[in-house]
């Protein structure tokens, strides 16, 4: 948590330093992911959707960028997704979250936030037709998971700080106004994987001399696999259609 904070207060003023100067490109977006849950959470395995009854929900995001022709110094992107689901199942004698188990069948409240947030430091391999990036993230969980009985219940915080690799590849269709391309975050250690990327299509067009908008179409997934005792067991898939729009100074 401190390591993020910082890391915010440390780009925010970078930013500031930048933009002052008048040489920096800013872009900023908002858009909704549906995002459909499948796969299992908690120590007894317990499925998202066939026993806790998770549906897709939509899940609100924005980002803000900030890309520079100063040697050396990465760009800089900071993003929020707001990523909740609700629902009630039946969970039988023996179902655990993580620690707590319940000791007979009963019907639960559910509720799973993953929501979070994410500070991206990157570079600009390629820019022209081909676009290419890669730098590093850090991403900021805060949210829970909880299931609610009648005879029992149990809440597992959801917090941490993941740091991962990041990459995106696009490519610009000229005279088009369009742009294709894939990207996404990813680490792989010990018992914990986390993967997520997506595929989008944006039409971006001017508005004024120095300023342009865009809407963007795209498919984003998220699996989380932790196999880690000491942690929230998960083998889970989030995954599903995003719209959104943008933008560009």
């Amino acid at each position: 948590m401190r390591f993020f904070r910082l890391s915010i207060f440390v780009a925010l003023s970078t930013v500031s330093i930048i933009s002052s100067a008048d040489i920096a490109g800013l872009s900023a977006g908002i858009g909704t992911w549906q995002s459909s849950p499948a796969g299992t959470m908690g120590s007894t395995n317990i499925s998202l959707d066939s026993t806790l009854n998770l549906d897709k929900e939509n899940g609100n995001y924005v980002f803000l960028a900030l890309e520079h022709p100063i040697p050396l110094l990465p760009n800089i992107r900071l993003a929020h997704t707001d990523l909740q689901w609700a629902g009630q199942g039946l969970v039988t004698a023996g179902t655990s979250l993580d620690e707590v188990v319940f000791p007979v069948d009963q019907a639960v409240d559910v509720d799973l936030d993953l929501s979070h947030s994410d500070i991206t430091f990157y570079y600009e391999i390629l820019d022209n037709i081909i676009d290419l990036d890669v730098g590093l993230t850090a991403r900021l969980f805060d949210g829970q998971a909880s299931l609610v009985g009648s005879l029992q219940q149990e809440r597992v915080d959801v917090e941490a700080v993941i740091p991962m690799i990041y990459g995106k590849a696009g490519i610009d269709m000229p005279f088009t106004g369009l742009t294709a391309s894939l990207g996404g975050n990813w680490i792989n250690v010990n018992e914990f994987r986390l993967i997520d990327w997506s595929a989008e299509v944006n039409y971006d067009f001017s508005i004024a001399p120095t300023l342009e908008a865009g809407l963007s179409i795209g498919y984003r997934s998220m699996l989380i696999d932790i196999d880690d005792r000491d942690e929230l067991q998960t083998d889970a898939e989030f995954d599903g259609l995003f719209i959104g729009l943008r933008l560009v100074l």
